[in-house]
């Protein structure tokens, strides 16, 4: 808009910046240029254009206040408009692309003009029917402008087709190529059905709902059906329809019945656990991240409406984020190799020890340098010449008593304090010589200051390495999550999501509702260091925040950045979504490769906790330990991850090696005297011994008379390990007392259960507990504090009975 002759561009840029600290978006449009200097700065010209002046104005504004356009590029560089290694023509592509998107999702673009063609955007009427973005045709090709064209790639044209969708203007999932376009009779005519039902139900109760239900899951399907009655689209109401099969598949795994309460179904961590679930979907390529999120937002549509019906106003539950949608699926959630994982372990074990050594080291003050002040005229005048680095290092340290200070805090400070007049004389360095910005010089110094959140994100990232939690488990963890010691299995744990309770007191869930990570030693050990290093980094920070405020107990908190969230506490369980950008500032995780390859390596929380399984598969972790640690209701679904993961890979490699193994060790015997009595083999007692599960046999070919009677024993090695306790040959050493100690654990847990001790396997039972006690009590032949060392070892050992090939 014009503006008056008598209207100081000066004020107009004051005022542009005011008013873009209280709306960023402001800050979009402003347009980059490089031919300043290598780095992207302001266009003074186009800003003064943007400001409603002549062109010309913007030479003044270059020579006259320069110190506003780099105040100006601070801001844009906290936004995210401004990184390291991109053109500043590339910049002003990228970000009128995200100003589009926010006007777009906000409903101030029209979604009418926006044309699509084979499931793609038309790019050149995107250029001509939106001028005002200045758009170009080749913004989308890689070869003239990497960066943009992939932003295009990954973040503009897949948001724009989910709006799209949203609006009804086109659904971009739904889309099938010609080739492919055959649809399934069964699966329309489930679907209308689901419409018919939906647009026929009048519920305003949940026992309402309930009184309707005939058979297993008929709840959730009312309850999904109710939610889809305001919709015209007929693959919106699909949306809905598959939503709600999958969720009936995850509670059929978890042992539900479908006949319970659909309160007693659902609950405040559904849509964590059906997110994890959908989560493995993606993984295996069952299910694109896209599809993912879109059910996942219908779950959100469907609790909400639960919760306006009577009899659930108290219902609430987690929402939680959607699904990252740029890149290959498959690279998203496939394994990192053995090599890649220590690479980035020992990665970001340089960096938590490179921020822990920055916020824990003493901060030295300068001894060289002097003032930038002169004295003319019993004035103090800023003299340019001095206004060097070393110098305001020294005036920051013994003028100012190492306090920093911004813009921000010299409004309304007399025009020459210390304060102003070193921010003049920072001003005076940066147009003559210096290249950093303010914070990048209290960074270079040490400067001490509070964590910021992007600081935390190697600690979370090892956390997910280490333990293969998703990323919003993580991100909510709070300072008590860690349990060295669980009251009811003495084993470490993270327990994450805490309930309040009426009396609004933080709880600690039952252990049966709680969502726990079990941990081993290592992994405890490991979990342990990096939580306290965490709590030790953000305690003066914590002791800022209300008691009442619900961040003050999250682990994951640090000071936010820039002109927003300056001084400002933030936490990583609300920004979970900026860890990927977090990662891409940090160049040493940025520009992580395989030495012997040259091959980069790109850090994605997506894939930690597959690599944990694999992990666990190379080490021969049992399957059990695998479903727990996923968290699968059935042992079913964690077998057909890790086939369709292609893990099984590495079983059959093991067992390869093992045939061959025993081929090569095979004894094949010749002229065989069948007449021969074993006894007449000489081993003597003490030669070899034959290590077995319950201690160590010394002469595994001559096993008591007991065993050489009974009818399972075929003449050769005793293989009747469940009796080795009772054998005279047992040869128990201090070693094997954790495992006996778990195993009288285990016996004793089973003799416990009614039922199994009223079966014959209960004389079993007690007669191996009896056992066990002979030898690890009172009477027993070790010392106690040996005793009491296994004992305590022991709950970090998981025994399993198994009684007709079942485990108790």
């Amino acid at each position: 808009m014009p503006r008056s002759q008598n209207f100081s561009y000066v004020a107009a840029v004051e005022n542009f910046i005011s008013s873009a600290r209280k709306n960023t978006e402001l800050l979009y449009p402003t347009k980059l240029t490089g031919q300043v200097s290598e780095a992207a700065v302001v266009a003074a010209s186009p800003l003064a254009k943007q400001l409603g002046f002549k062109v010309g104005i913007g030479h003044k504004i270059a020579e006259n206040l320069p110190e506003k356009l780099i105040e100006i590029r601070e801001m844009m560089c906290s936004e995210g408009l401004i990184k390291d290694g991109v053109s500043a023509t590339e910049l002003n592509f990228i970000n009128q692309m995200k100003l589009f998107l926010k006007r777009l999702e906000r409903g101030e673009e029209s979604c009418e003009k926006i044309q699509v063609f084979g499931n793609s955007l038309r790019l050149k009427m995107l250029v001509s029917d939106f001028p005002q973005y200045r758009f170009k045709l080749g913004m989308s090709v890689p070869g003239r402008y990497k960066h943009a064209a992939d932003f295009y790639r990954t973040e503009f044209s897949p948001r724009i087709l989910e709006v799209l969708k949203a609006e009804g203007t086109h659904d971009h999932t739904s889309y099938v190529p010609v080739s492919e376009r055959e649809t399934s009779r069964r699966g329309e005519s489930i679907l209308g059905a689901f419409i018919e039902l939906s647009r026929g139900l009048e519920i305003d109760s949940v026992s309402g709902l309930e009184a309707l239900c005939k058979q297993s899951f008929d709840s959730l399907n009312y309850i999904f059906a109710l939610s889809a009655k305001t919709t015209s689209s007929k693959s919106t109401a699909g949306n809905f329809l598959t939503s709600c099969q999958y969720l009936t598949k995850l509670l059929g795994s978890e042992g539900y019945s479908g006949n319970e309460s659909l309160l007693a179904m659902v609950n405040k961590y559904t849509p964590s656990k059906f997110r994890s679930h959908l989560q493995d979907l993606v993984a295996i390529g069952e299910m694109s991240p896209s599809y993912a999120s879109t059910l996942l937002s219908a779950l959100h549509v469907s609790l909400d409406r639960l919760a306006e019906l009577k009899g659930a106003h108290d219902f609430t539950y987690i929402r939680v984020n959607g699904f990252d949608t740029k890149g290959r699926t498959t690279d998203a959630y496939k394994p990192y190799p053995s090599a890649h994982r220590k690479l980035i372990a020992d990665a970001l074990d340089r960096e938590i020890s490179a921020i822990w050594e920055r916020h824990t080291k003493p901060y030295p003050k300068a001894k060289d340098g002097q003032s930038f002040l002169l004295e003319k005229n019993v004035i103090s005048v800023i003299s340019s010449e001095l206004c060097t680095e070393e110098n305001l290092r020294w005036f920051f340290d013994h003028e100012l008593d190492s306090k920093k200070i911004t813009f921000i805090d010299i409004k309304g400070l007399e025009g020459e304090s210390k304060e102003a007049q070193f921010y003049r004389a920072y001003n005076y360095y940066r147009i003559t010589s210096g290249s950093k910005l303010l914070e990048e010089l209290y960074e270079s110094w040490g400067v001490p200051r509070a964590p910021y959140l992007k600081e935390l994100a190697p600690f979370y990232l090892r956390l997910m390495q280490i333990t293969g939690m998703n990323p919003e488990s993580a991100a909510s963890l709070e300072i008590d999550s860690f349990e060295p010691n669980h009251p009811a299995t003495f084993k470490p744990c993270l327990r994450y999501w805490k309930e309040r309770s009426l009396g609004a007191k933080e709880m600690h869930l039952d252990i049966f509702d709680a969502e726990i990570t079990w941990l081993s030693k290592s992994q405890a050990y490991q979990v342990s260091s990096l939580v306290q290093r965490v709590k030790d980094l953000t305690q003066n920070l914590r002791n800022k925040i209300p008691d009442e405020d619900p961040r003050k107990t999250l682990l994951f908190i640090g000071e936010g950045r820039g002109s927003v969230g300056r001084g400002k506490v933030m936490s990583l369980a609300s920004n979970t979504s900026r860890v990927s950008s977090m990662i891409s500032e940090d160049k040493h995780l940025k520009e992580l490769s395989d030495p012997e390859t040259g091959e980069q390596i790109i850090i994605t929380t997506t894939r930690f906790r597959a690599s944990l399984v694999s992990e666990l598969v190379e080490a021969g972790v049992s399957i059990r330990e695998i479903q727990l640690m996923l968290g699968h209701g059935s042992i079913t679904t964690t077998v057909g991850y890790l086939d369709r993961m292609d893990f099984n890979s590495h079983a059959r490699a093991k067992i390869k090696g093992k045939l061959e193994q025993i081929y090569q060790n095979a004894l094949i015997a010749t002229d065989r005297d069948d007449s021969r009595e074993l006894s007449e083999i000489n081993v003597q007692r003490g030669e070899v011994i034959y290590k077995t599960p319950l201690g160590g046999c010394a002469n595994i070919f001559n096993p008591p008379d007991f065993i050489k009677n009974s009818k399972s024993y075929d003449g050769g090695a005793c293989s009747n390990f469940n009796k080795c306790l009772s054998c005279e040959n047992v040869i128990i050493t201090r070693s094997h007392l954790p495992d006996l100690f778990a195993l009288l654990r285990d016996y004793n847990a089973a003799w416990g259960h009614g039922a199994i001790a009223r079966t014959p396997h209960g004389e079993v039972i007690r007669e191996n507990i009896s056992i066990l006690e002979s030898i690890l009590g009172k009477d027993s032949e070790f010392d106690q504090g040996e005793l009491e060392e296994a004992e305590r070892l022991s709950r970090y050992i998981d025994s399993t009975i198994l009684i007709d090939g079942v485990a108790l």
